[in-house]
């Protein structure tokens, strides 16, 4: 062997193990290197985003549509927080009946008292003939205020898809892990089916927050909504799913509950390949239908469209009341009901834009 084939060889030895070793120190954990190579990664990926974002339009995207709870809602129809949750079944029935192909909810319900909707009801059952306009009042009042309303639409809808919350425990305010799931959730059709050691690789959570469970049952699917931050404190990457530990349960996002139920996905089509970080989705036939990008975690990164308002939104009341919109106009497409106003708490940071609406990033995923 040459001399000049003798430093040609020890130039690339001494490249690949530079190399190795590079690749090998960007890998632990909390390191300088590591940090100032997700540094770079988080730029490079920030200015592709908003390169792109740079040419979108305003409600350019249709197919996707945000139903927003903003002020306009909230002054005709009172502060949300005293909403019933009628409203909101109501609002089920009138858009399901346009046939979407899914209606996803990023709100989080809890029950609520009936006491005042039994008073009236009481009050009317007792009245010996009551006058006729008291009567009709009544009448309104039980039907715009019927506390099962909610539950009922979402069990006759096939679209419905609500929040799961899975979270850690929060042992200052007595928020224990879960040895398994809460007795009234019957979880039936919720989860995916997974080999435990995928399953472990996930993102997980030790409790569910939740604790309406007749809505979560009568629900057609259900997600969490989580968008943990990056160390920045930026969204860029979304869990497609969550190793509930308390179960060995694995759930779905939202957003892959519902694209799930429109591919006609099974819940075990799901194939996470983390040695080339890809997740097919295969349908009942074993037909690849999507391969997903994906981190080490099974993360996705969000591929934002654009800023704020890029995909078309809509306020709520407008879609609530069918005489202000033809419920024909859901017709293909995919609803997500949400609120863009700061005072609601869903506001993000993101890498197209620091104040951006939750029920979006949802859109985008």
């Amino acid at each position: 062997m040459s001399d000049r084939q003798k430093r040609i060889l020890a130039g690339l030895a001494a490249g690949l193990f530079i190399a190795c070793v590079l690749h090998s120190v960007t890998r632990i954990p909390g390191s300088s290197l590591t940090e100032l190579v997700q540094g770079y990664e988080y730029r490079s990926y920030d200015s592709r985003m908003k390169a792109r974002a740079a040419y979108s339009e305003e409600g350019s995207i249709d197919d996707v549509v945000i139903i927003d709870i903003e002020l306009s809602s909230i002054e005709s129809m009172g502060n949300y927080y005293d909403w019933p949750h009628a409203y909101h079944g109501q609002l089920i029935d009138v858009v399901s009946s346009g046939k979407p192909l899914a209606l996803l909810f990023d709100i989080i319900f809890d029950p609520k008292s009936s006491d005042t909707y039994d008073l009236v009801q009481t009050l009317v059952s007792n009245q010996a003939g009551p006058a006729l306009e008291l009567k009709q009042a009544a009448d309104q009042f039980l039907i715009s205020h019927d506390p099962s309303r909610l539950v009922a639409s979402t069990a006759q809808s096939p679209v419905i898809h609500h929040t799961l919350v899975l979270e850690h425990p929060d042992t200052t305010n007595f928020l224990y892990a879960m040895d398994g799931l809460p007795g009234d959730y019957a979880a039936v059709g919720h989860t995916l089916d997974l080999p435990q050691d995928v399953a472990e690789r996930l993102p997980s959570a030790e409790r569910i927050g939740n604790i309406y469970f007749d809505l979560l049952n009568a629900s057609q699917g259900i997600g969490t909504p989580n968008f943990p931050p990056d160390n920045d404190g930026i969204i860029r990457r979304a869990p497609t799913a969550i190793y509930f530990t308390g179960s060995k349960d694995v759930f779905p996002s939202i957003s892959l509950s519902a694209a799930m139920d429109i591919l006609g996905i099974p819940a075990d089509g799901l194939h996470y390949d983390f040695e080339n970080n890809i997740l097919r989705l295969k349908d009942s036939n074993a037909n690849v239908v999507r391969e997903i990008p994906i981190d080490d975690e099974g993360r996705m990164y969000v591929n934002y469209y654009g800023p704020f308002k890029t995909f078309s939104y809509i306020p709520y009341l407008y879609c609530f009341d069918p005489e202000m919109l033809d419920p024909s106009y859901w017709a293909g497409k995919i609803a997500i009901v949400g609120s863009s106003l700061a005072g609601l708490g869903d506001l993000k940071s993101t890498a197209v834009q620091e104040s951006f609406a939750g029920p979006e990033i949802h859109a985008n995923v």
